[in-house]
């Protein structure tokens, strides 16, 4: 049977499906509902509009224990918390949101991470989806191609296209990957950071303080698509600690050199 499979098991354990401060107690029951129908069972709520109503129960049909096991968070950041790997949707692009995958392009990165990962996939808000804000948390974006004369998805629709693409895909065997853990990946972007500012790259008095955050961005961008193992953080943050060293052997050198040069003989 489909569902014993255990590649797809992985998937029933390890994705959850977040939506971002849903307005409709009728989108968030079609949700649990098209969980129900795709085979997956983690349905995790940020700061939700009111659901457990009428309305909620009667679009969720016969998922409503689906609806009731659904996890509820206040914030965004606490909802992802435990999760190495974080999927953001999005139908805007712009600077901020560059790269964005298809939805073909993202699901069999995210079938192989969530064999071993616990993977987030968020959905903003109906009338604006995720805020500015919030991409950063994400690893990487994708989007769901539809009619450029109407692109826009209704919240469910958006969330059944995704699940079912996984769950598709979920039925055949994938190479698993263990992502390092969120805290390990965040340490190391502020690693690089810290060498990446010692040597003046991007410096502030040249070219502003922009040109380093946009660095930043794109390195989390390049990185987050690859969901960087914890050898390959362990391996990064080792090429910047020996960058680190050799800045500050240069700098207690040139402190040292200068008295000697001070105290020479003028030619």
């Amino acid at each position: 049977m489909e569902d014993k499979n255990p590649h797809f098991e992985a998937l029933r354990k390890n994705i959850s499906i977040v939506l971002v401060e849903p307005q409709s107690a009728g989108n968030i029951g079609s949700t649990a509902r098209v969980l129900k129908n795709t085979g997956l069972k983690n349905l995790v709520l940020v700061n939700p509009a009111e659901y457990k109503n009428d309305e909620g129960f009667s679009f969720a049909c016969n998922a409503g224990d689906a609806l009731l096991g659904a996890r509820v968070f206040r914030g965004l950041r606490e909802a992802v918390k435990g999760s190495p790997v974080v999927i953001g949707t999005t139908r805007r692009k712009g600077r901020i949101r560059h790269p964005t995958l298809t939805l073909d392009e993202a699901v069999p990165r995210i079938v192989a991470l969530a064999q071993k990962n616990a993977v987030s996939i968020l959905f903003g808000r109906e009338d604006r989806g995720l805020e500015n804000e919030e991409v950063p948390l994400c690893d990487m974006l994708m989007e769901i191609p539809a009619h450029a004369g109407y692109p826009s998805l209704n919240l469910s629709h958006a969330v059944f296209a995704v699940c079912y693409a996984l769950f598709r895909a979920g039925l055949s065997p994938e190479a698993a990957i263990k992502a390092a853990p969120k805290n390990e990946v965040e340490e190391m972007y502020a690693h690089l950071e810290r060498v990446l500012e010692k040597l003046g790259y991007g410096d502030a008095a040249r070219r502003g303080e922009f040109l380093l955050k946009s660095i930043m961005r794109n390195f989390h961008k390049l990185f987050g698509r690859s969901a960087l193992m914890g050898k390959e953080v362990n391996m990064l943050r080792g090429i910047l600690a020996s960058v680190e060293g050799k800045l500050q052997r240069r700098e207690a050198q040139g402190v040292e050199q200068r008295p000697g040069r001070m105290a020479g003989k003028s030619p």
